[in-house]
């Protein structure tokens, strides 16, 4: 399973990211949509989590801290050491799986992460949607980089590049891409181009140019991690800003996919 994979995708979603979404529902659309799962990893630690803490005692995690308290629970683990984590308490009693109350803690996303370091944890297991969240991930999420694609913002040389529009369009990526940008007030704009740089040894590939008002590199790095669900693992995606491009002007002769 890759690092980003959802559990259980559920068929495309483009409704637009509702402000009051809970996390549950920001779930179920993320596993659908990639446009949603910026906010989903943003709200996964700023939102209360649910464990469950009265299993057999021959499958609990002994004498567990909560990160930010002072005092000590036992956290129920499956046997391969896997941890199921929740939404909500509801979501315990999804598809039956468990069919009695139980006894369960919760406790802020940040603070559990960083309570159970190296440990896999399955979030909604028995819902419609689920994650699996891996160590690897976790610690991108504590530290604020589980969106880096490492190939976001394009660093312009004075260069000779072959600028156009690709040949297959990339109708799902900017359709998902477009979901995003609604999201961001400060996004006038954004268009989408195919570059090519025949001295160069990148490949032929897209290029986004966001008309932004302000710093732009908090939005280029979500929309780089959007754009490359949709990508293979070679592919590449470049970033630049309208206005601070010497591309700028091809840009702005072509039809934006997306306006504010």
């Amino acid at each position: 399973m890759g690092l980003f994979d959802f559990l259980k995708r559920q068929p495309d979603a483009a409704a637009p990211l509702d402000p009051g979404a809970t996390l549950d529902e920001l779930l179920g659309q993320a596993a659908a949509d990639p446009a949603y799962r910026p906010e989903f990893y943003r709200r996964l630690l700023l939102e209360d989590l649910v464990v469950i803490t009265d299993e057999n005692p021959a499958t609990l995690v002994p004498g567990t801290k909560i990160a930010d308290d002072s005092s000590t629970m036992r956290i129920f683990c499956w046997q391969d050491g896997r941890i199921p984590v929740f939404t909500t308490p509801d979501r315990i009693l999804d598809g039956e799986v468990i069919k009695h109350r139980v006894a369960y803690a919760q406790m802020k996303g940040r603070a559990l992460f960083e309570t159970l370091p190296g440990t896999t944890l399955v979030l909604n297991p028995y819902s419609a949607a689920g994650k699996e969240l891996l160590p690897d991930e976790i610690a991108q999420i504590l530290a604020g980089t589980v969106l880096d694609t490492g190939q976001n913002l394009v660093s312009e040389q004075a260069a000779e590049v072959l600028l156009g529009q690709p040949a297959v369009y990339p109708t799902e990526m900017v359709r998902a891409l477009a979901r995003l940008l609604a999201q961001q007030p400060r996004v006038v704009a954004a268009y989408l181009g195919w570059i090519h740089d025949p001295a160069g040894p990148v490949p032929p590939h897209c290029i986004l140019c966001l008309d932004v008002e302000g710093e732009m590199t908090a939005i280029a790095k979500e929309t780089g991690f959007v754009a490359q669900q949709f990508l293979g693992k070679d592919e590449v995606v470049d970033i630049v800003q309208a206005d601070e491009s010497s591309l700028t002007d091809y840009f702005r002769s072509t039809k934006p996919f997306y306006e504010r």
